[in-house]
């Protein structure tokens, strides 16, 4: 089998029989992005490795048990997302200070913060979907499959330089808009989107 012309399928399908050579073509296929990925919240680099390393090993560990009906890739870069979330919430009073949390409201995390959470979520699904069909699109293709402005520039048929406009333009709208209802510690969750209340 030529592992480099594998299809992701393919490599998924060996894996799961115990096939090492396949796990490890993986690896090197998704490490780099998956670590690309992290390192946009995650401001330690080597916290960042250690999430993608833990994210796939624990592939390899649980490969009898995980059952992808999704795309492979969208699977890995949604499980490395829900990490990066969990660190994040981990670590969100010393990223993001206490006082700038208490400003925008008092958190009770054993009740309020699942609610607010929900809340955000559901702000952040309403402006997204006001942006253009475009300018939405765009966004869900960097943020949801992880694809670089060249690759988004080929799906949609336009220029890279048309593609970064777009993306800027629907960060800056996001933000913007969700700076009007949603406390600013919650934001950068929301900006990772696959953001879910039912991953957390």
């Amino acid at each position: 089998m030529d592992y480099k012309q594998a299809s992701d399928r393919e490599l998924w399908d060996c894996c799961r029989k115990d096939d090492m050579q396949a796990y490890n073509e993986i690896f090197s296929r998704y490490y780099p992005r998956m670590y690309h990925l992290a390192r946009r919240y995650v401001q330690d680099a080597m916290r960042a490795e250690e999430l993608c390393m833990d994210q796939l090993f624990h592939l390899w560990v649980k490969r009898e048990e995980i059952h992808i009906i999704s795309s492979f890739s969208s699977y890995l870069f949604r499980s490395i997302r829900n990490r990066v979330i969990t660190e994040m919430r981990r670590n969100l009073p010393v990223m993001t200070g206490l006082d700038e949390i208490a400003e925008n409201i008092q958190l009770d995390r054993s009740s309020d913060y699942g609610l607010l959470l929900e809340e955000a979520e559901h702000t952040y699904r309403e402006v997204l979907n006001k942006l253009s069909p475009q300018r939405r699109q765009v966004f869900m293709l960097s943020r949801e499959e992880n694809l670089t402005y060249p690759e988004i520039a080929r799906r949609m048929n336009l220029s890279v330089n048309t593609v970064e406009n777009y993306m800027v333009a629907a960060l800056n709208s996001l933000r913007k808009n969700l700076h009007e209802k949603v406390p600013s510690a919650i934001i950068p969750l929301l900006l990772l989107s696959d953001f879910s209340s039912s991953y957390l």
